[in-house]
């Protein structure tokens, strides 16, 4: 499957057969993690799978949820990370690759956010790898039919209201876009996820390159960083699919500098410069 398929075709499911994963598809999962892409390859990871999800209903109520609900699946991939620098883009840019591998073997996932109480849970769902107990994936077969992530384009904003030209506020040409023949991969950034689909990533193309911006009022930083990690992902891959050099450099103001010349807002956060 093509990249643009997977996304047009993923969802969050919160409800779950009573079904368990068969070995089959436990050694797929086991097999992709040990090949899983990282944004950041000076932070140490490890993933836990997790069995019999709903015989952890008392151990997760409280601690992990999707906006607050818990979902009950038959497994669960947790992921344990070192707390550095970074951590947050990282987790978000490895999980999202399992949420879009569950798309492809057609299961359902969602994402859980570890809230609070994280080293008590680590320990009670008997995981004994090192690192941080950060974000999990539940996974499994859908109760229901799930409508596609295409089917809620809608309820997104436009390429021209988040992607502009060489600075904040300008206007990118359509029929640059139609020359450059990256209409249709930016068209699947719309489709990324972005906790309660605020949709905060904003971008900048100049020349041969695209700055990411996150910000914007109602959405914790924890969660700004994690929305512009699986945005990192997705851009990476969909320019990668046209047949462009993608490679991502993390924003340091030191080293960068202010980027001034963007008129940038302040409530904006710079995350990085992805170079096609």
């Amino acid at each position: 499957m093509t990249f643009l398929s997977i996304v047009k075709k993923r969802k969050s499911v919160k409800e779950y057969e009573k079904k368990k994963l068969g070995p089959g598809k436990i050694k797929i999962f086991e097999k992709f993690l040990t090949e899983i892409k990282v944004l950041q390859k000076n932070i140490g990871i490890k993933f836990a799978f997790i069995e019999d999800g709903w015989g952890k209903e008392n151990i997760l109520k409280d601690r992990a949820s999707y906006m607050g609900d818990l979902i009950l699946a038959p497994n669960y991939i947790a992921l344990l990370s070192e707390i550095k620098e970074g951590y947050l883009l990282n987790t978000a840019y490895v999980l999202e690759q399992i949420v879009l591998k569950a798309v492809e073997l057609d299961m359902g996932s969602c994402w859980l956010f570890v809230e609070r109480d994280a080293d008590n849970l680590k320990a009670e769902l008997g995981i004994g790898a090192q690192g941080k107990l950060v974000a999990m994936v539940a996974l499994g077969y859908p109760k229901i039919h799930i409508h596609s992530t295409e089917e809620d384009e809608d309820s997104r904003i436009g390429i021209h209201d988040f992607i502009f030209k060489d600075k904040w506020g300008k206007a990118i040409c359509y029929e640059e876009l139609k020359i450059a023949d990256i209409e249709k991969v930016l068209h699947s950034l719309r489709l990324a996820p972005s906790w309660a689909n605020f949709q905060p990533w904003r971008l900048i193309m100049h020349n041969d390159q695209i700055i990411l911006t996150v910000g914007g009022e109602g959405v914790s930083k924890k969660n700004l960083l994690l929305d512009a990690g699986i945005m990192m992902l997705y851009m990476e891959s969909a320019f990668k699919e046209a047949g462009l050099s993608a490679k991502w450099s993390i924003y340091k103001e030191e080293l960068d500098g202010d980027f001034s010349e963007y008129n940038i807002p302040s409530e904006y956060q710079i995350i990085g410069t992805l170079h096609i």
